[in-house]
């Protein structure tokens, strides 16, 4: 049986920050300034920042309308298919069932043909990983660090890979504790995975 590879989407493997203001300003007005990781608080109106109420509508609107405005962030492609040959490679993201035939052929259009599994919004993915990847050797990319604090709780075996694709937020977004590595460089990323493939940790 071939290793496991669990990858993160928004991010990680697309573009999400400059689809989703092009979206925001020309659809409704708003600005995102990436002034903090925590994508409510950087919402605005007018320069007052968004209530908590109106977030999740708009993340929504976001997925329903724009996810074809997303392309493939720096050295995706010819990482991740080359590590094709060596994983079996799913994508665990956090959009809602709904979205799911959007985002494979968004993917699919830009040459990533993998099993998507939607986690729903805001909900962390220790679970899934620990479903996912039983009884063999797995590795999870994530660009956010709760979600590493997640799956080192309930799959404490799986490689831990923190990367943040997109250069706008790299600097904003601290390494995340409790991953094994952070890398936001997909070739060197690469061959962090494929070491640890190497070394088999399985549950």
């Amino acid at each position: 049986m071939k290793p496991l590879l669990i990858l993160d989407c928004d991010g990680v493997l697309m573009h999400f920050i400059a689809p989703f203001q092009a979206w925001l300003d020309g659809r409704h007005g708003l600005e995102l300034r990436m002034d903090s990781f925590a994508l409510l608080g950087n919402l605005r109106r007018n320069g007052v920042p968004l209530e908590a109420s109106e977030f999740a509508p708009l993340l929504d609107g976001f997925f329903d309308e724009a996810q074809p405005t997303q392309t493939l962030l720096p050295g995706v492609a010819e990482a991740v298919n080359g590590l094709a040959a060596r994983a079996d490679i799913v994508i665990l993201t956090n959009i809602e069932p709904r979205h799911r035939e959007t985002r494979l052929a968004v993917l699919a259009r830009e040459g990533l043909n993998f099993p998507v599994h939607p986690n729903g919004e805001g909900v962390p993915k220790g679970r899934a990983v620990a479903a996912l990847a039983e009884g063999r050797p797995a590795v999870f990319v994530d660009d956010l660090p709760p979600h590493h604090g997640s799956v080192a709780r309930h799959a404490p075996h799986v490689g831990r890979l923190h990367l943040v694709g997109e250069p706008v937020v790299q600097a904003i977004i601290p390494a995340a504790p409790d991953a094994h590595a952070r890398i936001d460089d997909w070739g060197a990323a690469r061959g962090w995975i494929e070491d640890w493939f190497h070394k088999g940790v399985v549950a």
